[in-house]
Formats: structure tokens, C-alpha cells, sequence
């Protein structure tokens, strides 16, 4: 599987964060394209962290992190570089720590690794 495949059988799985995480794409890019998939997860993880906090709204944070542990175990180079870079690494990018400590829990401990190579840290949590 590559990064366009990945993308969109994420769209597919996981149609209502799909929505948000296009709004923010489209704000910052100005299109959602193909051509676009790999920095489209970085719009995918900013549209998860301004979920946090509000399980009212029924994001299934371990269900779509699930998802990326799996696909980071069997994905190609490119689709590892990808959920590293675009994804991980943009998580729990300002998100208050009582919002970030529920979410954290859920992450797989080989994202929450990822996150702490580059990080050096995890997240501020409270």
C-alpha cells in the first residue's frame, strides 16, 4: 500500500474526521488532492487534536490509532515516513494537557515512540 491508498482507504474507513480533516486542508492548501495525501495527514492529525477533549463528539481515537499502528507495521518506507512526519508528529500539537492525558493512553506505544524520537518528549499531560 502507499500514501494514496492509505488515504483513501482512511477516507473511506473513517468518513466523519475525513470531513474535518479536509476543512483544515482545504484552509491551509487551498485543494485536496491526490498528489497532496502525504501532507494531508498532517491535516488529519490537527483535525484529531482539536477533537480532544470533547468525547461528546464520538471520535473513536483508538479505533483510528489502531489503524495506524497497523498500517506502520505492514505500510511500505513511504507510508511508515508518512505516519511518522505527517501524522505522529503533528499530534497533540497544542492541546491542553487535561485534553491530551486520555488520548495519550489510547496511542499505541509504537506511535507514542515515534512521537517521543522526535519530540524528545511526550506530550504535556495533566
Amino acid at each position: 500500500m502507499n500514501v494514496k491508498e492509505m488515504s483513501e482507504d482512511f477516507r473511506n474507513r473513517y468518513p466523519e474526521i475525513t470531513k474535518a480533516a479536509d476543512t483544515r486542508h482545504l484552509e491551509i492548501w487551498g485543494s485536496v488532492e491526490d498528489e497532496a495525501a502525504f501532507v494531508w495527514f498532517e491535516s488529519l492529525a490537527y483535525a484529531l487534536n482539536a477533537q480532544m477533549g470533547f468525547p461528546e463528539r464520538g471520535t473513536d481515537f483508538p479505533a483510528i490509532f489502531n489503524y495506524f499502528d497497523t498500517m506502520l507495521r505492514a505500510g511500505s518506507k513511504e507510508v511508515k515516513n508518512c505516519i511518522d512526519v505527517s501524522f505522529v508528529e503533528n499530534l497533540f500539537w497544542e492541546v491542553i494537557p487535561k485534553n491530551a492525558t486520555p488520548v495519550w493512553a489510547t496511542l499505541p506505544k509504537s506511535l507514542q515512540q515515534l512521537y517521543i524520537d522526535f519530540h524528545g518528549r511526550p506530550p504535556k499531560l495533566g
